[in-house]
C-alpha cells in the first residue's frame, strides 16, 4: 500500500488511513480468495477540484466521494466536502473493495455488480456504513421502479434523477445480498471467476440460478419482501397529507384508522413548532418504536432526542441518541451531542466510542481529538492519548505548551522518559512558567537519575 495525502492532513489521521486499508486488504482479500501481487496506490486530495483533475482529467465531479481504477484509489478527504462530510472510512472500505473485485474479474464485471459488491461489504463491515432500505427506497420497489437484473447496469447511464441513481447503487447491494443469502458465498465467487474469463454475467448466473428471466423474477420477489417489511404496521400513503394544515387538523386526520408515517412525522413537526413537548413525546414514541431504524434527517430518534432535551430528561435523550448513532455513519451531530453527555456523567468508554465515531468522519476538527485524549487518560490508553494530542498540534492549538505537556504526561506513563522529556521541554519553551510542566520534568530528571 502506499498512501499519498497532504503533510498536514496525513499527520492528522494517516495511521488511521493505514489500518483501515491494511483491515480491507486483510478482510476482502481473504473472502474473495484475492492475492494482491502489485502495489495499491492511495491518493486523497483536501481539494475537490485536485481530486476532478487527477480523477477526470477536467473540473467536476462534485458528487464522487471517491474512484478506483484498479490498483489506484482517489478520494476527497473531509477537508475536500464542505461542512457536511461523509464517514471517509465508509468511503475507503468501498473503494477498496472495488480493488479486490476488478482483481478478482481482471477488470470484466458489469457496473453494477461491483458496485453492489461494494456497497453491500459496507454494511457487512459497519451496520451505519452503506446504503438501506428507505421509505424512498420502498415507495420506488412497491410502484414497480426496480430495474430488471438483466437492465441493471443501465440504471447507471442515465437516470432521472440523482435519487436514481442512489436507488439503482442500493438495488445493486440487494442484489448481491439476494445472491448471498439465497445461493451463498462460494456462487458468488464462482461468478467472479467466470467474469475473469471474459463469460458474460448472465451467462455465468445461468449456470447457477437460471435463465435471466428467472433470475429477475426470483431478485424481484425478494426486493418485494424487503420492502414491505419496513415497518409493516405504518401505512406509507403521501396522498392523505393536505399542502397545509394546522397540528390540530392533522391531528384530526390522525384520529381516524390510519398509522401514516407521513402523517405522523408531519405532526410531530408541528407538536415541536407549537412547543408542545409532551405531545410531540407521545407521538414520536410510538412512531420511533414502530420504525427504529430510520434514519431521514426528519427521524423520530432525532426529533425524540430534542424533546427529551427539552423535558430536562438526558438518560432517555442519551438512549435514543446511542440506537441512531449505531445506525447513521454520518451522523456528526448526534456523535457530538452523546460525547457532551458522556464527559458530564464521566462515561468514559462512551466518550471514546463516540469521539472514534467522530473522527471517521471529520478527523480535521478538534473536538473528536480532544474528547478520544480525555477519554484515553481516565481508561489508562495513552497510545490514544498521544495521537489525538499530535493532531492537535496540527490544528493551530490556542495552548500549544498543554498540548505538549499531555503528550509527555502519556508518554511519562509509558516510560518513554527520554521522549517525554523532550514534550515537556518544548511545553516549558512555549510557556517557560508552565508549573506542572517544571513538576514534570523535575519528576523525570529524578526518574532518570534512579535509573
Amino acid at each position: 500500500l502506499e498512501v499519498r495525502m497532504e503533510a498536514r492532513e496525513a499527520a492528522i489521521y494517516g495511521p488511521q488511513v493505514l489500518q483501515l486499508l491494511q483491515d480491507a486488504r486483510r478482510v476482502l482479500c481473504d473472502k474473495y480468495e484475492v492475492e494482491l501481487d502489485a502495489v495499491i496506490d492511495v491518493e486523497i486530495f483536501p481539494r475537490q477540484q485536485d481530486f476532478a483533475i487527477r480523477t477526470f482529467g477536467l473540473p467536476g465531479g462534485a458528487g464522487y466521494l471517491g474512484v478506483c481504477f484498479g490498483r489506484l484509489i482517489t478520494a476527497n478527504s473531509p477537508a475536500a466536502q464542505g461542512a457536511d462530510p461523509s464517514n471517509w472510512q465508509a468511503v475507503l472500505w468501498h473503494e477498496f473493495c472495488h480493488v479486490v473485485t476488478l482483481q478478482k474479474t481482471n477488470n470484466r464485471m458489469p457496473r453494477w455488480l461491483s458496485e453492489g459488491i461494494s456497497v453491500y461489504e459496507e454494511r457487512q463491515r459497519n451496520p451505519a456504513w452503506g446504503q438501506r432500505m428507505t421509505p424512498d427506497y420502498r415507495q420506488m420497489i412497491m410502484d414497480g421502479q426496480l430495474t430488471p437484473v438483466s437492465q441493471l447496469s443501465g440504471a447507471f447511464l442515465r437516470p432521472p434523477s440523482p435519487q436514481h441513481l442512489q436507488f439503482a447503487y442500493y438495488e445493486s447491494s440487494l442484489v448481491v445480498e439476494f445472491l448471498m443469502e439465497r445461493y451463498g458465498l462460494d456462487v458468488l465467487r464462482r461468478v467472479l471467476v467466470d467474469l475473469s474469463v471474459g463469460m458474460p454475467i448472465e451467462e455465468s448466473l445461468l449456470r447457477y440460478i437460471g435463465p435471466p428471466a428467472v433470475v429477475d423474477q426470483q431478485f424481484a420477489e425478494f426486493a418485494r419482501q424487503r420492502a414491505e417489511a419496513l415497518a409493516p404496521q405504518l401505512q406509507w400513503r403521501r396522498d392523505i397529507l393536505p399542502e397545509r394544515a394546522t397540528a390540530n387538523e392533522l391531528a384530526e386526520l390522525l384520529e381516524q384508522p390510519q398509522h401514516n408515517y407521513w402523517l405522523m412525522q408531519r405532526l410531530a413537526q408541528a407538536w415541536i413548532d407549537n412547543e408542545q413537548w409532551h405531545r410531540a413525546q407521545e407521538l414520536l414514541e410510538n412512531l420511533h418504536a414502530s420504525y427504529p431504524t430510520d434514519t431521514s434527517p426528519l427521524n423520530a430518534a432525532r426529533q425524540l432526542a430534542r424533546v427529551y432535551r427539552r423535558l430536562d430528561d438526558p438518560d432517555a435523550e442519551r438512549r435514543v441518541l446511542t440506537a441512531l448513532a449505531e445506525l447513521d455513519g454520518d451522523a456528526t451531530d448526534v456523535y457530538l451531542r452523546l460525547m457532551e453527555l458522556a464527559a458530564e456523567q464521566e462515561q468514559w468508554e462512551t466518550l471514546r466510542q463516540q469521539a472514534l465515531r467522530l473522527l471517521a468522519v471529520n478527523p480535521l476538527i478538534p473536538p473528536g481529538h480532544e474528547m478520544l485524549s480525555l477519554a484515553g487518560e481516565r481508561l489508562q490508553r495513552f497510545d490514544e492519548v498521544i495521537g489525538a494530542q499530535r493532531a492537535m498540534l496540527q490544528m493551530n492549538p490556542a495552548d500549544p505548551a498543554r498540548v505538549h505537556y499531555r503528550i509527555a504526561s502519556a508518554l511519562k506513563e509509558l516510560q518513554q522518559t527520554s521522549e517525554a522529556r523532550r514534550e515537556v521541554l518544548q511545553a516549558l519553551v512555549d510557556a517557560p512558567r508552565y508549573r506542572r510542566a517544571q513538576q514534570l520534568l523535575l519528576d523525570l530528571i529524578e526518574t532518570d537519575v534512579k535509573d
